[in-house]
């Protein structure tokens, strides 16, 4: 029911291209080795594009301990105000949905005060994402041999 995009390195096909997915046999299923081999998930190709980057997300939270209209005093994200001052140019948001930035560090414990774009809550979370490249594991040798 859920839906995922995965990437591979595959042999070049050609949507729309029906796929299967099977679990590996070998080490990772040392301990239940009957599962080796079962179908886990069946899908379509979307497409092939050599210059697709794939993208690995981290999410930063703190607590408001200080709130007043749109104006928040936010701890238990950064620990230094050297790190505060380096992740300032990023956007803050909320699990309730309200955006932010950070206006400035507070004290030498990484605190820091945050302005959003509405009234913030005391119990609500100030989240901050952080993107990297990654790049697919590169698995064994591919081969079309059936058994």
């Amino acid at each position: 029911g859920r839906q995922v995009v995965a990437t591979v390195y595959a042999p070049a096909m050609y949507a729309p291209c029906p796929l299967l997915a099977f679990l590996p046999d070998g080490e990772a299923l040392r301990a239940t080795p009957q599962l080796a081999g079962l179908p886990v998930a069946s899908g379509a190709l979307l497409s092939v594009d050599a210059d697709r980057i794939i993208l690995k997300r981290i999410l930063l939270t703190g607590a408001p301990f200080r709130c007043h209209k749109k104006k928040a005093s936010v701890r238990w994200m950064f620990f230094s105000p050297d790190d505060v001052r380096w992740f300032k140019p990023v956007e803050l948001h909320t699990k309730f949905g309200r955006k932010g930035h950070i206006r400035s560090s507070l004290g030498t414990h990484g605190y820091m005060k945050c302005y959003f774009d509405g009234t913030m809550q005391q119990h609500d979370t100030v989240c901050m994402s952080l993107y990297k490249r990654a790049f697919p594991k590169w698995s064994g040798p591919f081969s079309y041999e059936c058994e």
